[in-house]
This record gives C-alpha cells, structure tokens and sequence, in this order.
C-alpha cells in the first residue's frame, strides 16, 4: 500500500510539472483549501458523519503504529472510537494544499496538536504531522489516502523489576532492627521462574563433623535453611509465588493455589522483599549481581 502510495504522490509531482489546458490550478488549490478546513471543522466537533463523507468509498488510512484502515465503514468504526476517547479535542494549524496539473489530484499538509486523556487519567498531548492525499471525486475533492505520525515515543513494555540475580546485604524486623551482616541468601529471578535460598540466623552454619550427619545435625541444617523455586506473577508492587519444589512441603501443597504474597520495591540496584503471608514482618535488602557472586 505504501508503495501504491509513493506513485500516486509521484504521478502528483510529475503532472504538476505541465500544467493542463482548461485546469484552474488556482480555483482548484482554493477548492481543496476549503475541503480541508471543512474536514478540520469536522474533526474538532468530533462530527463522525462529516469526518466519514470526506473520505473515498476506497479510502486507505495509515495510523501510525496501528492497522490500515479501510473503506467508509472502516474509517467510520475508527473514527468513532478516536473521537470517544476520554478528553478528546484536535486543532488544527495552517494548511499546506497543492494541486496536480491535471486538476484531480492533490495534497495537504498539516500540524495537527491531539488531546486525550491517558489510561492513568492524566492529559496526553501528541503533535502529529496530518498528510492527506485527495481525489476528486464525483466533482469534490475527498481524502483517498491518510497518513500522519506522532511525535509520542513508542510504548515500551515495561521491564521486568525483578528479572536477575539478587544476595542479601540485610535483614530489617517489624521494630526496625538491622541485621548488617546476614547470612548468604540468593533469589534469582527469570522472566516467569524464580529460585529462592536463604541461610536463616546470625550465626553461620554448623558443618558436619562426619560422613553420616547425626539426628542433630540434620535438624539443624534443616532449620536454618529456606529453599524454593516455582512460578511467579507481579501485580503491582505485589510478588506472587507458587513453589513447585520447597524444603518446607507446606509451600508445594494445592498446587497451583499454594501462593504466597510478598511486597517488594525496586530502587536500581537495590531490592527490598517482605513475606506478607508468612514470617515475623521481616523485610530483606537485597543487591542485583552479575556473573558468579562471591559476595562472603
């Protein structure tokens, strides 16, 4: 279609070069002036019927970052759609308009300022850059061709917060003190899983004194660890986990409603998670790593 596009423009260029016998170029740009401003009047009344009756039943319009639209129907359902969006007004600048030689095609150029309201409720401003081709068309001149692009930025997807490698560098409990120097705790986040160890307490752990780990010993290695991994989901600041495999098998049970729900924050390299379903109120600092951490 862009290419369609480029020719017609082109055949504009090289007809305006030679201008036809009996072509009033200049009644014929004026003529297209006024179609122009109707169709601006149009839009800023958010008159979706005018908007339609300016058009080609075979009209194409490119917006920008979105699907042609196509036909009368189709500009109609789009138009409808823009002209409701909370907030909605356009105005419109001076117009630029130039006529083929043969009369019976033309251009026009103009900077158009849009307002909306986003879908946090504030005020969105966009200036676009409208460009119109025109056909005549049972004697009026109507849009064949819409095309404009938005001075916005692109969306961008936002970034996954928690995506990485994290160690602990802290330990607040519910009355504010300060665990300065925890021991080693690692989550490491992907786009959808996440693995979690934490060795608990302020003492490092005990090692075994043999080959076969007495009754004490692996009471006491399981009491000073927390391990698991799953899937999890982000609603908000809201971490939601649903362990597949867990030390504890409490965190496995009900499968998949064994969620559990922490808080978190994010402040560039620094991460700060509490447990809000389990635990004391303890909220853990963590630092995002890269490579291998060798942070003890």
């Amino acid at each position: 279609m862009i290419k369609n596009t480029l020719i017609l423009l082109a055949g504009c260029a090289l007809l305006a070069g030679c201008n036809q016998a009996g072509v009033d170029i200049e009644a014929e740009t004026a003529a297209l002036h006024a179609a122009a401003d109707a169709y601006h009047a149009a839009g800023s009344a958010k008159d979706v019927d005018a908007v339609v009756s300016r058009y080609t039943s075979d009209s194409v319009t490119l917006p920008p970052n979105a699907p042609s639209v196509r036909g009368l129907e189709g500009m109609r359902e789009f138009a409808t759609a823009f002209t409701q969006l909370p907030g909605f007004s356009m105005s419109f600048g001076e117009t630029v308009a130039a006529v083929s030689a043969g009369g019976d095609m033309g251009y026009t150029l103009v900077d158009t300022i849009i307002r909306f309201d986003g879908p946090d409720g504030n005020p969105v401003e966009d200036s676009v850059r409208d460009f119109h081709l025109w056909r005549k068309d049972g004697g009026e001149w109507k849009v064949a061709v819409d095309i404009w692009n938005s001075e916005l930025p692109l969306p961008v997807a936002s970034a996954n917060p928690l995506e990485g490698a994290w160690i602990v560098t802290g330990w607040t409990d519910a009355e504010g003190n300060v665990q300065e120097e925890p021991q080693p705790a690692l989550y490491v986040f992907t786009a959808t899983h996440y693995s979690v160890m934490i060795a608990t307490g302020s003492d490092q752990r005990v090692t075994f004194q043999g080959d076969d780990m007495t009754d004490a010993e692996k009471l006491g290695a399981y009491d000073t660890i927390v391990a698991n991994s799953g899937r999890y989901e982000i609603e908000g600041n809201i971490l939601k986990t649903r362990a597949y495999v867990a030390k504890d098998p409490n965190y496995m049970g009900d499968w998949p409603e064994n969620e559990v729900n922490y808080e978190f924050e994010r402040d560039g390299d620094t991460l700060t998670i509490k447990n809000l379903d389990f635990g004391d109120g303890t909220t853990g600092t963590f630092r995002q790593v890269e490579g291998t951490p060798t942070p003890w």
